[in-house]
Order: structure tokens, then sequence, then C-alpha cells
């Protein structure tokens, strides 16, 4: 009556369904991944000449995180995050991403989670940031800031400094895109 070749058939299409039925709800929440705040800042404050002068010889150090809201009653795994930082005019990227994930992040569900980011710009990219973002005059050079960095300290407005965040957070096949701008010195 039963052959056992149709029941052995029959209980891998039902395993089937049942597995793809549990991916298709889980996958039915992805919209429900948010991207949260942002936060980024310079490992170093510029409050004198003295620390002017750091930076454009040591470059910057950046750190900060970036929140996953998980709205959705399931929890994910963030498995790999790429997120560079670019000038906002040029599009020029200056650093990119120093601290990879070794490994697998769960976000649990209804809640959020900050994974740390974390980035050197080196001192070419630092003076390319500080002047394509008006902070210094373009047709100054790095010897010029770092040997007169009293005139130039007088001169620079922090709160011009901003980067552009470009990315993405891949957690389990779903894709959260990230471009946003973002201020160095508030």
């Amino acid at each position: 009556m039963f052959n056992p070749k149709n029941i052995i058939i029959i209980v891998i299409v039902i395993l089937t369904f049942g597995i793809a039925w549990r991916y298709y709800k889980k996958y039915r929440e992805t919209d429900k991944l948010k991207v949260g705040a942002i936060s980024l800042k310079a490992t170093s404050e510029i409050r004198g000449v003295k620390d002017l002068v750091s930076i454009f010889k040591n470059g910057l150090q950046l750190k900060g995180f970036v929140e996953i809201r998980n709205f959705s009653s399931k929890d994910y795994t963030i498995n790999q995050i790429s997120l560079d930082c670019f000038v906002p005019n040029s599009s020029k990227i200056i650093a990119e991403q120093t601290n990879i994930i070794q490994n697998n992040i769960k976000i649990k569900a209804k809640q959020s989670t900050n994974i740390p980011l974390e980035y050197k710009l080196n001192i070419i990219n630092a003076l390319s940031l500080f002047k394509e973002c008006g902070a210094i005059p373009k047709d100054v050079t790095l010897w010029q800031v770092v040997s007169q960095a009293d005139k130039y300290y007088k001169d620079i407005d922090l709160k011009k400094l901003k980067m552009n965040l470009k990315g993405f957070i891949e957690a389990e096949g779903i894709t959260l895109s990230i471009d946003e701008n973002y201020p160095l010195y508030d």
C-alpha cells in the first residue's frame, strides 16, 4: 500500500514547506529592523594649538556606534557590517572601518543593539577633511598648518567638520543601507 519511497518524499516535502514557512515569517518582519542613532566622535578634542598640531602629525582617531533597532518579535543575527567615512562634498573616502566584527552580533526581539565603530584618519586624509569641509583654506599645505598652527587655529570652525558614513549592515540576508552625514564636533 504505502511505498517507503513515497513516505520519504512526503516527509521531505513537509519538512521543506515547514522550513520555508518559518523563514517566510521571519523575513516578513524584516522591515521592522531599523538603523537608529549613530554616534561618532573624535577621541581627541581640539582645545588648543597643541591638539591641532597633534592631529596633523598623528592623524585622527574616531570611535562611536551605530544603533540597530529591532521592532519585530524575532531575533536576528548581524553577520557583516561595512561602514566607511567619506568627505560629504567630493565623496572621497577618508577612512575605512578598523574594527571588523569577529563574531555574529545577536539583535534580540523588541530591543536596540549598539554596534561599535572605530576609524583612523591618516594625516593626509585629516588635512583633506579639514580643507574640503572649509575648516581651513583649500590652498594650505600640511607644513603650513603644522608650522603656523597659531594662525590657523584661530580661523578653524570645527562645526564645519562633517563626514558621510556610507555602507551596509547585513543580518541574515537582509541588508540595511546607511548613507548619512555626520558632524564630528558640535
